[in-house]
């Protein structure tokens, strides 16, 4: 027994002495705590709304200013014709539209019929889809019950009745809004380790100054290293991609080729990250435990959760740094909606932006290293 103590004493001392470690260990749960609770208890808000009022009475506008008011919805544009409609989510600029019907008010205000509201919502994120409906209905609700109420009506007379149309995802199916976030996050892992690993198990294993002392430059043996990892993450990309789109039956409505290039950027991208991780770490234990408390963090403000609109400031500009949250919206964009370039191209911008920032850090300290 004094054996197993002693034995247990001197690991905690080495942990003790590994502050690298010591530090993830103590603050990664203490923060992932703290990020999920700002990212999830307030529900969704400000989700961008857009209107088309065919009606253009007092009522309908009473409508859209209650909308408008709540914290759940921002209104963001108002529609003139269906194919605005379209346009609207298709581009993203919106996550929701608002029909209003020519005689909605004429309908509402007889009680023998019932008035009909029209709702297109942007199902590739199944949560903020529901979000969306209930408050949707909820806000129709209050309405009716004032209005009724004023005209001294009985609260069963008359009524509202919602027509939902979920773009992109008719049924609401979960899967379809998980699994587009589960091939990003995946390869992000496996590519993430990979990289992460590279030098520092040259340290580790003693052959770190044969290979800088080796008839080749710093930068050759890091992109020779890269090589390495980029082929594991498309053998990886591959391996899911068809799995999702075959095993799971997955629909693929974007460009394939398209999709293909922007996952190898996002493959450099993390290569990028990991021979960062590399570079600073002094054992492979320290660099895959970074790894893996990066990605529980990554998971939190990725967008993988909760929309990162959502979010409060501070986790919205860590978002905004995030390949991962990059790339789970153009996976999402490029498989259910059928998106283009142009239609990503603010993503797609930020992801080569850091895929260049990172790159070029990490070519920066290693030519800096000490063997």
């Amino acid at each position: 027994m004094k054996a197993i103590l002693n034995l247990a004493w001197k690991e905690l001392i080495q942990l003790l002495r590994d502050r690298v470690l010591l530090g993830f260990l103590i603050l990664a749960p203490f923060l992932q705590l703290v990020l999920i609770s700002e990212a999830t208890g307030a529900g969704v808000r400000g989700v961008k709304l857009a209107v088309w009022d065919q009606d253009q009475s007092q009522l309908s506008q009473d409508l859209i200013r209650t909308l408008d008011n709540s914290e759940s919805f921002r209104l963001v544009a108002r529609a003139a014709s269906y194919t605005q409609v379209e346009q609207l989510i298709n581009d993203g600029n919106a996550a929701a539209v608002l029909i209003i019907p020519p005689d909605f008010s004429r309908a509402l205000m007889r009680p023998d019929t019932r008035a009909t509201l029209n709702v297109i919502v942007d199902g590739t994120n199944v949560i903020v889809a529901t979000y969306v409906l209930a408050d949707i209905e909820g806000a129709v609700n209050d309405l009716l019950r004032q209005l009724l109420t004023e005209l001294g009506m009985p609260l069963s007379a008359g009524g509202i009745d919602l027509k939902v149309e979920n773009a992109f995802n008719p049924t609401l199916f979960i899967r379809w809004s998980s699994l587009t976030a589960q091939l990003p996050f995946i390869t992000y892992q496996v590519v993430l380790v990979v990289a992460a690993v590279g030098f520092v198990r040259e340290r580790e294993l003693g052959t770190m100054e044969q290979l800088i002392v080796t008839p080749i430059r710093r930068l050759q043996l890091m992109l020779g290293k890269g090589l390495m990892a980029l082929g594991v993450g498309i053998i990886n990309f591959t391996i899911l991609y068809v799995t999702l789109t075959q095993g799971f039956r997955l629909p693929m409505r974007g460009d394939l080729l398209l999709f293909t290039l922007l996952g190898i950027l996002f493959i450099v991208t993390e290569i990028g990250v990991g021979t960062l991780i590399s570079i600073i770490t002094r054992s492979q234990q320290q660099a895959v435990l970074i790894v893996f408390l990066l990605a529980i963090l990554e998971v939190t403000y990725s967008g993988y959760i909760v929309p990162t609109e959502n979010m409060p400031a501070f986790m919205q500009a860590a978002a905004a740094v995030s390949p991962l949250q990059h790339f789970i919206a153009i996976t999402r964009h490029v498989f259910l909606k059928g998106s283009t370039l142009p239609m990503m191209v603010d993503h797609v911008v930020i992801l080569g932006v850091l895929t260049m920032v990172t790159l070029g850090l990490a070519s920066f300290l290693f030519a800096r290293v000490e063997v």
